[in-house]
């Protein structure tokens, strides 16, 4: 949510090297640096508003543009236009086209900003992965009892309060925000997450932190068991119909009947969680935590910078981070972030039934289409993510 709010995507840092592109940069860092510097409060305010300005069309509850029908907080998007939160950020959804689902079609780029539609929980699972919540919670413990790491800047004192106060706060929220899930029903929002992923995914999280032992949290019985499989068999399938879309000679093995039956089924399993907008807030939330921290590493932050890790990525910052704090990312991070917002865009797309239809499974792999390269990506960090080879399947 946050990299979107500011204007960060992955279509920007692929097309990094382009004078269009280094502006857009710039301009989207001076954003972030604005946003690191607000109050708890105005940063809380903004995601309220981002909440209430959901999609929120006649769609079954559950579906992508019709997540969940709790209200959040009555005045809050005249509140944030009266103030001077906007007078950086524009309208919340005008940096980043993705953002939002108006007049949506079956891409999932060509939006206009008007409504919108938060990140999968996918994306909160993968950025996850990389080790991020365990590494910087051990940076702002040690930048708080001690100077091993040397004296935080005052920017970096911004971001280490607004992200201690939001992300790391077992004291939980004003109860009037929609990032208010700590309870005594659930007084842990890291095991609510794990919870959640476990239901949509029944996948545990992937990064290990040999510090402690596994992280314990409720695994619900009932949890969409075959979700790796299928999804890989979906990935399987279009790769098949990808390497064979120019097939003229000897025999084609497309087979777009086969990659909508998977589709269909993943629509079905991930829908099946979302009964009666379960899940909505635990969802927004995760993806909203994430975004921070992986926009925190999209550049070289003041957190970075006090933590003397410039570097060129985001998986190389966190690396260096880590290791200034004793500590291990996940080896595969690069995998993980490099497909995050694409498996985000994909999965959106199959709950909102897009390849349910054979007739648009040609949009996953034609050269025209904006979502091909996106299942390419995928793929290919996928399969080295997970240790299974996918094209492979397909000869």
């Amino acid at each position: 949510m946050f990299r979107r709010i500011v204007g960060f995507n992955d279509e920007l840092e692929r097309n990094a090297s382009t004078n269009e592109a280094i502006a857009a940069k710039a301009s989207a860092i001076t954003r972030t640096q604005h946003l690191f510097a607000l109050h708890p409060v105005e940063i809380l305010s903004l995601l309220e508003s981002a909440w209430q300005s959901r999609v929120h069309t006649q769609a079954d509850l559950g579906h992508p543009d019709h997540r969940s029908d709790l209200p959040g907080l009555p005045g809050i998007n005249s509140a944030i236009n009266a103030s001077s939160v906007l007078d950086v950020f524009g309208p919340l959804a005008a940096n980043n086209p993705g953002l939002v689902s108006a007049g949506d079609d079956v891409t999932g780029r060509n939006r206009q900003p008007a409504e919108i539609r938060w990140d999968h929980l996918i994306y909160a699972y993968l950025i996850e992965a990389t080790g991020v919540l365990d590494i910087f919670k051990k940076v702002i413990h040690e930048f708080l009892h001690d100077e091993k790491l040397g004296v935080p800047t005052p920017e970096s004192h911004l971001w280490m309060r607004n992200t201690a106060q939001m992300f790391y706060n077992s004291n939980q929220l004003p109860l009037m925000f929609i990032g208010s899930l700590n309870n005594d029903i659930q007084p842990d929002f890291k095991a609510t997450f794990y919870n959640a992923c476990w239901r949509m995914f029944a996948m545990d999280s992937a990064y290990s932190n040999k510090e402690s032992e596994p992280y314990k949290y409720i695994k619900a019985e009932t949890s969409n068991s075959i979700f790796v499989e299928t999804f890989e068999q979906f990935l399987v399938e279009s790769w098949r119909n990808f390497i064979n879309r120019n097939n003229t000679s000897g025999e084609n093995l497309q087979d777009n009947a086969a990659v909508s039956e998977r589709a269909d089924q993943l629509h079905d399993m991930l829908r099946a969680r979302r009964e009666g907008g379960n899940l909505a807030r635990v969802e927004f939330w995760s993806v909203s935590m994430m975004s921070w921290f992986h926009l925190t590493l999209s550049f070289n932050s003041p957190i970075v910078k006090a933590c003397r890790a410039e570097a060129s990525s985001p998986q190389d910052r966190l690396k260096k981070i880590a290791m200034r704090v004793g500590m291990k990312s996940h080896k595969y991070a690069k995998h993980f972030f490099d497909m995050s917002e694409q498996c985000s865009r994909i999965l959106t797309l199959i709950e909102s039934g897009a390849f349910n239809n054979e007739a648009d499974i040609a949009n996953l792999y034609q050269a025209s289409s904006p979502i091909e390269t996106d299942i390419r990506r995928i793929i290919t960090d996928w399969q080295t993510a997970r240790g299974v080879n996918i094209k492979r399947q397909t000869r």
